[in-house]
């Protein structure tokens, strides 16, 4: 009588089903291309909106970058802070993704961060797209 082997399959990875969640804690207002004090008046509004959008979505979907606002992975060294955000204490989120997201898609309004977990710290609001020339 030989023993059968019982073979239990290897558990589905589960989606990740965090809501994404902002903070400004990490906000740069010192850098003079990305004062919040420069964002239009008209910028506030869309902001608030993108915000209110996104933290209903799980981090998975966030993170999806095939999407129509494009909100992608920031590659630093192709844009004009190839030192990415220094203003950041870089033991502690230096290796975190750094993604961007516009407002509106006939703007250049962007919004630059960190997303750590399913937090997005936001770093640079930037009116006028200066981080890619």
């Amino acid at each position: 009588m030989t023993a059968e082997k019982i073979v239990i399959p290897a558990p589905e990875p589960r989606p990740d089903r965090r809501l994404i969640q902002f903070s400004f804690k990490h906000l740069d207002s010192a850098n003079p291309k990305f004062r919040a004090e420069d964002c239009p008046i008209e910028f506030w509004c869309p902001l608030i909106e993108r915000l209110k959008g996104y933290s209903h979505l799980p981090v998975e979907v966030f993170q999806d970058q095939n999407n129509p606002d494009r909100r992608h992975v920031i590659d630093f060294s192709r844009t004009t802070e190839p030192n990415g955000f220094t203003s950041v204490d870089t033991d502690q989120l230096a290796y975190e993704e750094a993604w961007q997201f516009d407002l509106l898609t006939n703007r250049p309004w962007r919004v630059a961060g960190l997303l750590v977990e399913e937090i997005f710290y936001v770093i640079w609001l930037d009116p006028n797209h200066l981080l890619y020339d």
